[in-house]
């Protein structure tokens, strides 16, 4: 890590569809992980457990059952998850473009995917990258807005900007709020 990157907050969305797509996403990651634990080669899956392992508990944590729209939730995102999570992003976009040396992930997943979540690759990396849009987004809003919370202060129009920039930066993405 340089010393430019630092634990930044990360707003999370309530809506049902946005925790879905991260419940999903981190059972699969974690399905990976295991497999790739059980093989024990950091080579077979492209990246190591540890990073599967990473991404699949950070992502299951963002999920909530409490989809009401006034549910405000916010995670310390580590600069290292976000990698972990980009990274294994990449090794399924690949497995997905059936790139030779993802042949172990491409042969892992479909199966299960249809079987058990009524999924496909595509849609699942789809699903990713929406929860990706969410972690990634790093706007000063965020900080500002993650500070007032946390000093039970009402900045008046300062908190509402704040609260709305994200808001917008979610319905660019595509995300329901």
């Amino acid at each position: 890590m340089n010393s430019t990157e630092r634990d930044r907050p990360v707003f999370l969305p309530s809506g049902y569809g946005w925790s879905a797509d991260a419940r999903l996403v981190g059972r699969i990651l974690g399905v990976v992980g295991a497999a790739a634990g059980r093989h024990l080669d950091d080579t077979r899956f492209i990246e190591p457990i540890l990073t599967w392992q990473i991404a699949a508990e950070e992502i299951s944590d963002c999920a909530t059952a409490d989809n009401r729209p006034e549910n405000v939730r916010i995670m310390i995102l580590r600069p290292h998850v976000l990698t972990a999570v980009w990274a294994c992003h990449q090794a399924l976009v690949r497995a997905c473009g059936h790139d030779d040396d993802a042949e172990h992930l491409a042969d892992l997943l479909p199966d299960y995917l249809r079987d058990f979540h009524h999924t496909d690759m595509r849609s699942m990396i789809d699903a990713l990258e929406r929860v990706l849009a969410v972690l990634a987004l790093d706007l000063p809003a965020a900080r500002t807005l993650a500070t007032c919370i946390a000093l039970s202060t009402d900045l008046g129009n300062t908190r509402r900007a704040a609260r709305d920039e994200i808001l917008n930066a979610w319905r660019r993405a595509g995300i329901a709020v």
